[in-house]
């Protein structure tokens, strides 16, 4: 079942985007699905990230995974002065991978993964500290987590020119409570 999960993006995805870019974006989807089939197991089993499968049972494919890890983020002094923090440094839930397979991708999905990352984080807080949910993703997938509430965390992890990820960051009051006005 693993080894048939493929989340790489088809030419017709990428045809708005140049031959580097395209090249790079190949590389991420590859190295997620290897993260699935090569070391998912192994980091869980020493305890440094959990990996959720949803499998759909009408066929047995896994429609996605979602990894989840502990970490905190260090806010600039202006951003925990506006939202009353004290802390520089703030407890996440990170979401340390994010894949949808091929077969399911535009049919939200993705947008239910952060819901259950957010359900996953309410439930961290009940024994522990979260301000936030927290991921890096690549310029291609900005957009997207951007639509769903994310920003840019203003201190951001070492810039490498040719291909570092943005770290972003969910304040997890803020989306649950709009989650719970959509339900209304």
């Amino acid at each position: 079942m693993v080894d048939a999960f493929c989340c790489t993006e088809s030419f017709d995805e990428l045809r708005n985007y140049n031959s580097k870019e395209r090249r790079r974006i190949v590389k991420h989807s590859k190295e997620m699905e290897d993260f699935l089939k090569l070391e998912a197991l192994d980091e869980q089993e020493k305890g440094l990230n959990t990996t959720h499968l949803f499998i759909d049972e009408s066929n047995d494919k896994i429609v996605a995974y979602l990894s989840l890890c502990n970490d905190s983020i260090r806010l600039e002094f202006e951003e925990r002065y506006n939202m009353s923090l004290s802390y520089a440094t703030v407890p996440a839930v990170k979401i340390a991978r994010l894949a949808v397979s091929n077969d399911y991708k535009h049919q939200g999905i993705g947008k239910y993964l952060i819901q259950f990352s957010a359900y996953m984080g309410r439930k961290i807080r009940e024994i522990s500290g979260l301000t936030f949910i927290t991921l890096d993703c690549y310029e291609h997938r900005i957009s997207f987590y951007e639509s769903i509430g994310f920003v840019r965390n203003q201190i951001q992890p070492i810039v490498l020119p040719y291909d570092s990820p943005i770290s972003m960051r969910l304040n997890l009051d803020t989306y649950l409570e709009r989650i719970n006005e959509e339900l209304r």
